[in-house]
C-alpha cells in the first residue's frame, strides 16, 4: 500500500478515537460520584473509605503520568490509546465484583484515564494538527457529555436495575468496551499514516522537557482547575444534599455541572487559538470561577442552579484551555506527550488534595461555605499561572539547541 493510500481516512478515524476517549473518561468517576451513598451501603466502606475512593482516580492521574511518554515511545501513541482503552475497559468489568476488587479496579481505571488524557493532546498534534483548536475544543467538549452522562444516568439506572450497585456500576463498562474495540482496529492505520508523514507519533527530543517554555505556568494553571473541578465532582452531590436537597437533585446537579459547560469547552481552545496571547481568556474564566464559588457558597439555596452553571461555564472552559495550552506550547508534536505528562501529571498531583482535603474537613466539621470560599485562594493562583502561561513564546524562547530527532527545533516558528 502507498503511503497516500495508507493516509485516507486516518483524520477522520482519529477524530472519532479523540471523541471516543473524551468519552470514555469522566463516566467512569462522575458515576461512581452520585452513588457514593448506595456503593457506602452495598460495600460498607466508611466515611474515610468512601473520601479514599473518590480520591484514587485523581491522586492516579498525578503518580500514573510519568509512565505516558514511555508508553507512547515503546508502542506509538495511537496503539498505546487502544491498549490503554482496553485496560479501562477491562478494569470497569472487575470493579463490581467485590470492596477490594472496586478498590483495584478504580486504581488500574485512574491509571488508565491518567495517560490517555496525556496521550490525547499528541493524538491532536499529530493528526489533526491544522484545526488543532478546534479538535481541542471538540475533545474537551465530550468530556463535559460523559461527566454529564455519569453523573445524570447513574441514579436512574441504578433505580432501573432493581437498586443494585454492581449491575448500576458494570453498565457503565460497555461504551467503554465499544471504544476500545474501534481503537484496537484504527491504530495500525493511524500509525502507519503518522509514518507516512515522517514524524512519528513516537519520536523522542533530546534535552529535559522541564526546560521548555510555559511548561511551569501551564503545569500551574492545569493544576489549579483541576483540583477545583475535581473537588466539585466529588462532592457536590453531599453540599447540596446537605443543604437540604434530595440525592436525586445531586446527581442532577453535578450533571448540570457538565451540561452547563459544553459550549464553553467547545469554543474557548478554538477562539483562543485564533490570537497570539490567550491570557486574556484564562483571566476571564477565572473570574466566572471566583463567581460561581462565591455564589454556591454564600448564596441562597435557591440559586444554586444558576451558580452551578457559571461554575460549568468557567471550570469547562479552563479545562478547554488548559488542554489547548498543552497542544500549543508543547515544543514539537513527538514531545507533546512529555509537555502533557508533566503539566497534567503534575497538575493532577495537585489536584487530588482537593476531594480528599474537602472530605477530611468535612468530617472534622468545617462548613461548606468555608470550604467553598477556601477554594478561592485556589482560583487566584489559576489567574496568575493562566496570565503567564497564555503569552505568547517569542523565538528567542524556542531557540533550543537542534536536536538529531528535530534539526529544525531552533528555526521552528512561534505556535
Amino acid at each position: 500500500m502507498t503511503e497516500r493510500g495508507v493516509g485516507i481516512g486516518a483524520p477522520l478515524l482519529a477524530g472519532v478515537l479523540v471523541v471516543g476517549i473524551g468519552l470514555s473518561v469522566r463516566s467512569p468517576i462522575t458515576s461512581v460520584s452520585a452513588l457514593l451513598p448506595e456503593i457506602d451501603a452495598a460495600y460498607d466502606f466508611s466515611a474515610a473509605g468512601l473520601a479514599t475512593l473518590s480520591a484514587i482516580p485523581v491522586l492516579l492521574f498525578g503518580l500514573a503520568a510519568p509512565l505516558a511518554p514511555v508508553v507512547a515511545r515503546r508502542f506509538g501513541v495511537d496503539r498505546a490509546a487502544a491498549i490503554l482503552l482496553t485496560a479501562l475497559g477491562v478494569a470497569m468489568l472487575v470493579r463490581p465484583l467485590g470492596a477490594t476488587a472496586l478498590i483495584v479496579g478504580t486504581v488500574v481505571v485512574g491509571a488508565s484515564i491518567s495517560l490517555l488524557g496525556i496521550l490525547t493532546p499528541q493524538l491532536v498534534r499529530t493528526h489533526l494538527g491544522r484545526r488543532q483548536g478546534l479538535w481541542s475544543g471538540v475533545y474537551t467538549s465530550v468530556f463535559g457529555v460523559s461527566a454529564a452522562l455519569g453523573a445524570a444516568l447513574a441514579m436512574p439506572l441504578f433505580d432501573a436495575l432493581g437498586g443494585d450497585a454492581a449491575l448500576a456500576l458494570l453498565v457503565w463498562a460497555l461504551p467503554i468496551c465499544l471504544v476500545a474495540t474501534f481503537a484496537l482496529l484504527a491504530a495500525p492505520r493511524l500509525t502507519a499514516s503518522a509514518a507516512g508523514d515522517g514524524e512519528p507519533a513516537s519520536a523522542a527530543g533530546d534535552g529535559s522537557i522541564l526546560r521548555a517554555p510555559r511548561v511551569c505556568s501551564v503545569t500551574g494553571f492545569f493544576g489549579c482547575q483541576a483540583l477545583i473541578y475535581f473537588a466539585l465532582t466529588a462532592w457536590l452531590p453531599t453540599i447540596v444534599v446537605d443543604r437540604g436537597a434530595d440525592a436525586a437533585t445531586g446527581g442532577l446537579l453535578l450533571a448540570w455541572l457538565s451540561i452547563a459547560g459544553i459550549p464553553a469547552a467547545l469554543l474557548a481552545p478554538a477562539v483562543a487559538a485564533r490570537f497570539k496571547s490567550q491570557s486574556t481568556m484564562t483571566a476571564l474564566v477565572s473570574v466566572l470561577s471566583a463567581a460561581g464559588l462565591a455564589g454556591l457558597a454564600f448564596a441562597p439555596a435557591s440559586s444554586a442552579v444558576a451558580f452551578v452553571a457559571v461554575l460549568g461555564v468557567a471550570q469547562s472552559a479552563a479545562f478547554g484551555l488548559a488542554v489547548g495550552l498543552i497542544v500549543q506550547k508543547a515544543p514539537s508534536a513527538a514531545r507533546t506527550a512529555s509537555f502533557s505528562a508533566v503539566a497534567q501529571g503534575v497538575g493532577y498531583a495537585i489536584a487530588a488534595l482537593g476531594p480528599l482535603a474537602l472530605g477530611m474537613f468535612s468530617t472534622a466539621g468545617v462548613g461548606w461555605s468555608t470550604l467553598l470560599a477556601a477554594l478561592l485562594a485556589v482560583v487566584a493562583a489559576q489567574l496568575v499561572f493562566g496570565v503567564f502561561a497564555g503569552r505568547p513564546l517569542r523565538a528567542a524562547e524556542l531557540a533550543t539547541p537542534p536536536t538529531a530527532h528535530d534539526p529544525d527545533a531552533a528555526e521552528r516558528p512561534v505556535p
